[in-house]
């Protein structure tokens, strides 16, 4: 906090007169704005990722400060959407000391912390955790962005934004399957390894491995239905390795994709599908 002093001065003639007068001297307080920040720990997310965040500002003598966060409201299709929940529990540090625990109202997708009455100069800083919701965007590239608005009465309002983006991964899920069943000794047998990704990027480098028991014998491997010569994985005492180490074959499960409905602002993923089969005599 700081004053401000002023004095002006005239000079002003009459006949032969020069003459000057001096004005009173004004002063005015000048007290600092209101000032925040919104940071996030890590700066990446993955569905269902809690993300905790980092509300700061600083007291220029201002009381009854309320600090609102939108959560990333956002729309798609001309739909509103929001794309974390809070988690909580949110705390409140003064100075750097741990002051309390607080519960925000929430209305419209939004969290609204009213503090306790804070020092002039003072740095509050508010801590709390949201959780990424079903509606967060997965593609690769997708952003969410939220912002805090801090009020206060007497110094207006400050805005302060955070954008995470979404990382850039693979995630498989394996399902196995037998065919015909029941299989006939002596008779052929299909196994099936369905892979899905539901990440938002190819998975590369995929190593399929298998011990059969009992070994099918006479074996023919295929991915998404193309034949793989044997030369490209191996097979020893009923274990399978596919692709065999050193060979240049690969294997890729393609990025799954994403869509938004529009009503609800729910993402669905639909996987990438990657299909190996192995058929020998049982």
């Amino acid at each position: 906090m700081a004053t401000i002093t002023n004095q002006a001065r005239i000079t002003y003639s009459y006949g032969a007169v020069n003459a000057a007068a001096a004005s009173n001297i004004a002063t005015a307080t000048l007290t600092e704005p209101l000032t925040g920040s919104k940071t996030s720990l890590g700066s990446t997310y993955t569905a269902g990722d809690e993300i905790t965040y980092i509300l700061s500002l600083t007291n220029g003598s201002a009381t009854d400060i309320t600090v609102s966060d939108n959560l990333g409201r956002s729309t798609a299709g001309g739909v509103a959407y929001t794309p974390l929940s809070y988690v909580g529990p949110a705390y409140l540090y003064i100075n750097g000391v741990y002051t309390s625990e607080l519960t925000p109202a929430t209305t419209a997708g939004s969290l609204i912390f009213t503090l306790p009455s804070i020092p002039a100069g003072a740095n509050a800083v508010i801590i709390y955790k949201a959780a990424l919701t079903s509606e967060a965007p997965l593609t690769s590239g997708s952003t969410v962005t939220n912002t805090a608005t801090f009020t206060s009465p007497t110094l207006g309002t400050a805005e302060k934004s955070n954008t995470i983006t979404v990382e850039n991964y693979a995630r498989l899920n394996i399902v196995k399957s037998m065919s015909p069943n029941p299989v006939v000794g002596g008779g052929q047998l299909t196994y099936t390894f369905t892979v899905y990704n539901y990440g938002n990027d190819a998975a590369t480098d995929v190593v399929l491995t298998d011990v059969f028991s009992p070994a099918p014998t006479d074996i023919a491997v295929t991915v998404n239905g193309t034949a793989v010569s044997a030369e490209n994985y191996t097979y020893t005492g009923g274990t399978l390795t596919l692709p065999a180490a050193g060979s240049s074959y690969e294997i890729t499960v393609p990025a799954a994709t994403f869509t938004t409905d529009t009503t609800t602002g729910a993402v669905t993923a639909s996987p990438g599908v990657t299909v190996v089969e192995v058929t020998g005599t049982i």
